[in-house]
């Protein structure tokens, strides 16, 4: 192992429920339950099993096969084939269509389902479990994935389209592509694997492939859940939720809970949480005096249960019942997810509950920082803890010349001597006359600022002397911080890999991941 840990709570940049999670035990409330040892999921499997049907299983493996049978490598085919077996079960994380399946998480994301599958299968004998990735293919926000960072550069497809990215056709895509290949114009990798993939009819294909080839090694299988004949197992889900606001009202129910705990609820519940699907649009089902309507037009309940029957494909869970779907068409013991997603879990129990489905065990996915040998190299000649190079840039240049000059920074006397006087001026205007007292406190004001531009004179002076030191620090915050964010959620896991031989990197990211550890794992990539 060549990984250090710092505790979340250290690091502002996590959330206070992300800190919170990693300790299940306060959360049991909202849980089926807490997940702390591989021994749980033994629990779990054998709860799925009893709500598990063989004739999902059939349907899941058969639609599973039709979609990525053509290019799967032998590991991932293997995995299909165990799945035909009813002992064997899921391990699932999932995340919007992100542009080249970056940035840096969604990898941290799915090798954490792959080493939690491998360290379950070695516990026991008795069940199997497959590593999963589930497309969030009817997403529709295109904005919060048409962009990804790598090399300095920021890529985006600009595409004028609307309604599900997965559904989006790839008539636009070719520009974007084009700057992503270009970066490895003659270089003989893997990643020529990747950039030799066939356009596609639609996004979500193309990706199920790039992932599916990304991870190739692993076993993981890629699910597009987008289909015909995964969501006819929905359909009962989808009349119970368009029959009256069941899982509505069991959310505000949770809600309250969540509130009381001393969290803001996640995800927003609506009285239908159906969105339907048309040509370019997602649109809300909203239930009205008359009925239900669909961009205006009033259906009657039985009418709707019709459409139904008739296009299963066209109805699309919103974030609160897209966890029932799951869990509905999977034999899945565990979700994996980030802060965010974590924290809209703890909001579903209620809805599983009223749909009949089992709760699944989730997990907070881990989180990495990727030490590569240009910062490691500025990190060791500062020699400071892990956790320091999370705050603020700035604050830690003052920090840096304040440890290294500090006899010509430290104005401390200064500042109590000003002190003194400020209260020696004020109580001599006071004695002499009591108007006077406005007009010291101003000029007290006016002498401050002028301390305060003589300590910043000698900053100034003093980084200029510390200039090659100081612009190490702007080197390790942009890569440690950039834009005051983690490193995972902004840069492309390419970054490091800059030749497009990524298989090394994701060998060594998945050797140092433990799926339990709570803290951030500092990896030393040049070990």
């Amino acid at each position: 192992m060549s990984h250090t840990t710092i505790s979340r709570d250290k690091i502002n940049q996590f959330s206070s429920f992300s800190q919170a999670f990693g300790n299940q035990t306060t959360f049991g409330q909202f849980l089926t339950a807490p997940l702390s040892s591989i021994s749980d999921l033994h629990a779990q499997a054998q709860k799925k099993k009893e709500v598990y049907s063989s004739a999902n299983r059939q349907n899941l493996v058969r639609v599973w096969n039709s979609q990525i049978a053509s290019y799967a490598s032998e590991s991932q085919l293997e995995n299909l084939k165990l799945l035909e077996r009813e002992r064997t079960f899921t391990i699932t994380t999932g995340h919007q269509l992100t542009l080249f399946a970056g940035p840096l998480y969604l990898i941290y994301k799915v090798l954490h389902v792959v080493r939690l599958s491998e360290e379950f299968n070695k516990s026991q004998s008795e069940f199997k479990a497959v590593p999963v990735f589930w497309m969030a293919s009817e997403d529709h926000d295109f904005d919060e994935v048409k962009s990804a960072y790598l090399f300095n550069q920021k890529l985006t497809w600009e595409s004028a389209q609307t309604g599900p990215v997965g559904r989006f056709n790839m008539g636009d895509f070719k520009e974007v592509f084009s700057q992503f290949s270009a970066f490895f114009e003659g270089k003989e990798t893997e990643i020529n694997d990747l950039l030799a993939i066939s356009e596609k009819v639609d996004y979500a294909s193309y990706l199920q492939e790039f992932i599916s080839k990304l991870f190739a090694d692993f076993g993981v299988l890629v699910l597009q859940p987008d289909n015909r004949d995964l969501k006819k197992e929905f359909i009962p889900v989808i009349l119970r939720e368009i029959s009256g606001p069941l899982a509505h009202q069991a959310v505000l129910a949770k809600n309250k809970e969540v509130e009381e705990a001393g969290y803001k609820p996640q995800a927003n519940s609506r009285e239908c949480n159906l969105f339907y699907l048309k040509a370019g649009e997602r649109l809300r089902i909203e239930p009205t005096a008359n009925g239900l309507a669909i961009d205006g037009k009033i259906y009657s309940k039985e009418e709707l249960e019709q459409l139904v029957q008739k296009e299963p494909e066209n109805f699309s869970p919103n974030v609160i019942l897209r966890p029932v779907y799951q869990e509905t068409i999977l034999p899945n013991l565990v979700y994996v997810g980030g802060g965010g997603e974590m924290a809209y879990w703890i909001q579903l129990k209620g809805v599983f509950e009223v749909h009949r489905m089992l709760f699944p065990l989730v997990q907070q996915r881990v989180s990495l920082q990727l030490v590569d040998g240009a910062l490691k190299k500025r990190m060791d000649k500062l020699n400071w803890p892990d956790e320091r190079y999370f705050e603020p840039k700035e604050h830690l240049k003052k920090l840096f010349l304040k440890e290294n000059e500090e006899d010509d920074l430290d104005l401390s006397m200064l500042y109590t001597e000003f002190n003194t006087l400020r209260s020696t001026m004020i109580e001599k205007a006071r004695s002499i006359e009591a108007t006077l007292e406005s007009f010291a406190e101003a000029e007290t004001v006016r002498m401050k600022k002028q301390l305060e531009s003589f300590e910043q004179r000698l900053v100034k002076q003093l980084k200029q002397r510390h200039e090659q030191a100081l612009q190490s620090i702007d080197f390790i915050s942009e890569r440690i911080i950039p834009e005051n964010s983690l490193q995972e959620r902004h840069f492309h896991w390419l970054q490091f890999a800059p030749s497009g031989a990524y298989k090394e990197l994701l060998k060594q990211i998945h050797s140092e991941i433990d799926p339990f550890e709570a803290g951030l794992i500092v990896v030393d990539l040049t070990k």
